[in-house]
């Protein structure tokens, strides 16, 4: 009873809630490590810093699943682009080969990030999971989808090395819930 119990509650999380309550219990649980806090914070900076050097408008970020719930947002945490050109690209005649290495490199960005950082990536599956998905409503570029997903982490660790002092001004002025215009 009790396992049906808990299965219940998983399948409802999960298809209900989109597996916010997970979340929200794993960030509860992992927000005890200072180098969990350190891995989402160097993940998100990486994809801010990759986002702003390819001008692609930053709305927002959050850093822990609550503050991602509480701004409507899936995952663990998380930066919000203007994607105002993704949505009528959709609409009309789709990315261009170029829009759609931009956004590729800023979705590996984060994973990017904890590779330099840590030496391996524990996050990233949502972003490979939005990337794939964009790839399958677009004219798909003429490489396939797991050589541009390569190309596009090279591209963002050469980003964030070449950028490292910005990118360690920027993990400062996150990691104090600074607002997107001074980070």
């Amino acid at each position: 009873i009790a396992l049906s119990g808990i299965a219940g509650v998983i399948a409802v999380d999960r298809f209900g809630a989109q597996g916010k309550g997970g979340n929200l219990l794993i960030d509860l649980v992992s927000r005890q490590s200072s180098e969990y806090r350190q891995r989402i914070l160097h993940h998100e900076a990486g994809h801010f810093l990759v986002a702003y050097l390819l001008d692609i408008p930053v709305q927002s970020y959050t850093l822990s699943a609550w503050e991602a719930t509480k701004a409507g947002l899936p995952g663990l945490g998380g930066v919000v682009f203007d994607t105002a050109d993704i949505e009528a690209a959709l609409e009309g005649d789709g990315l261009s080969a170029q829009q759609m290495n931009r956004y590729c490199i800023v979705w590996m960005a984060g994973i990017a990030a904890e590779n330099q950082t840590y030496g391996n990536a524990q996050g990233g599956q949502d972003d490979q999971l939005k990337l794939r998905m964009l790839w399958e409503q677009t004219a798909k570029p003429a490489r396939g989808v797991d050589t541009q997903l390569r190309w596009a982490l090279l591209q963002a660790q050469t980003l964030l090395e070449k950028q490292s002092a910005a990118y360690e001004a920027l993990l400062e002025a996150m990691a104090a819930r600074e607002p997107v215009e001074n980070c």
